[in-house]
């Protein structure tokens, strides 16, 4: 429909009466109609539309712009959210006054709209009231990158949490027991914990910061990284003792027979305190006949504080050399324990390096069986 306002009266009846009040020649193109035709189509357009939200609260401004030429009476334009007939909510309207060929009206709204709602359209002659040349430009729309919506916080959970030291004594984790985001609004979802880690051995408070990009929630925790590991005994210093002719006792202690472990936590241990000697064998009799003094028993003392041992240096008349073998244990300072040996040689007769032969005597804890009986000879005297 075609409407043209704010033509003065007197012209009308002039060009239905013409100046003489004559009447226009029937079939004729009358005056009136030679007006609309230079009037031209009828057009209105929503220009400069500008929008936010905060929460579900939105504010909205924009303009009903009359393009056409000649004036256009009182319109209604309507604001939606989301798309009109696609399930979008009209959220109300505007009354726009008679406007002039080319005069804006701009207007400034508030209302509270749906959660969730991304887009609102504003659409000029929403109920069609004008037959316009452009129904394109009637409608303008408006995208939020984020959803208007009224934030739920971030949900913080934290755990206690102990994790086992690696090769340099620290630890990596994390206190996260399942932290969320409950709306996933607005985004993006992260989680961060200080410190970050590694973390060294002991125990360490940890704060954990769970934002979803408008509110950050926060938990604590603690990570305790515990020693598990045994420490690696040391390699045998390989010790060479020189037969004595009195079969005599030398002190061998663990610091003499091997190197120091190392820990992961620890370090180097030395073995006078870190070190405890479990037994010593003997790949000989104990009452086996010696080149010099023939028979000697008690050829393994061990001392009482597990430092050290005696051991004969001798080797038998007609055997390959003797090897005695100290086994020891080594614990570092979280208890944990391993278990090394180093060897003690003396040469043969003819001075030929030993070859350990297998245990035949032992002393202390853990011997092999059939190992700790002193000899028959020995067991006489």
């Amino acid at each position: 429909m075609t409407r043209v306002y704010g033509f003065p009266a007197l012209a009308a009846l002039l060009l239905l009466g013409g100046c003489d009040g004559s009447s226009s020649e029937v079939g004729a193109p009358s005056s009136l109609q030679t007006q609309e035709a230079a009037v031209g189509e009828l057009d209105l357009a929503v220009v400069d539309l500008v929008a936010s939200c905060q929460a579900t609260a939105l504010t909205l401004s924009a303009t009903v712009h009359n393009l056409s030429a000649t004036g256009i009476a009182g319109s209604t334009t309507a604001i939606y959210a989301g798309e009109p007939g696609a399930g979008g909510t009209r959220l109300g309207i505007v009354s726009v006054p008679f406007l002039v060929g080319g005069e804006r009206f701009p207007f400034q709204l508030s209302f509270t709209v749906p959660e969730g709602t991304q887009r609102v359209v504003v659409v000029a002659d929403d109920d069609g009231v004008f037959d316009e040349g452009d129904e394109a430009n009637n409608r303008a729309a408006f995208d939020f990158p984020i959803p208007c919506a009224t934030n739920q916080l971030p949900v913080a959970s934290c755990r206690d949490v102990t994790v086992q030291a690696d090769a340099t004594c620290r630890g990596q984790a994390s206190v996260d027991n399942g932290s969320f985001d409950p709306d996933g609004f607005p985004g993006p979802f992260s989680v961060s914990q200080t410190p970050a880690g590694p973390f060294f051995l002991g125990t360490t408070p940890v704060r954990l910061d769970v934002t979803d990009g408008a509110s950050t929630s926060t938990c604590s925790a603690t990570v305790n990284v515990v020693d598990v590991t045994a420490p690696a005994p040391g390699a045998s210093r390989g010790i060479t003792l020189t037969p004595s002719a009195g079969s005599d006792y030398v002190l061998v202690s663990l610091d003499d027979c091997a190197l120091p472990a190392t820990d992961n936590c620890g370090g180097t241990l030395p073995l006078a305190q870190a070190g405890t000697l479990l037994r010593v064998t003997s790949d000989e009799q104990n009452d086996a006949l010696s080149l010099l003094r023939l028979l000697a028993c008690d050829d393994i003392k061990l001392s009482a504080d597990g430092k050290s041992a005696l051991v004969r240096a001798e080797a038998a008349l007609l055997g390959n050399g003797r090897v005695y073998t100290f086994v020891y244990g080594v614990s570092d300072n979280a208890g944990n324990q391993s278990v090394g040996s180093c060897q003690v040689r003396v040469p043969a007769l003819l001075g030929n390096p030993a070859v350990d032969s297998g245990a035949r005597y032992c002393q202390g804890e853990g011997c092999p069986s059939g190992t700790t009986y002193p000899g028959l000879l020995c067991s006489l005297l």
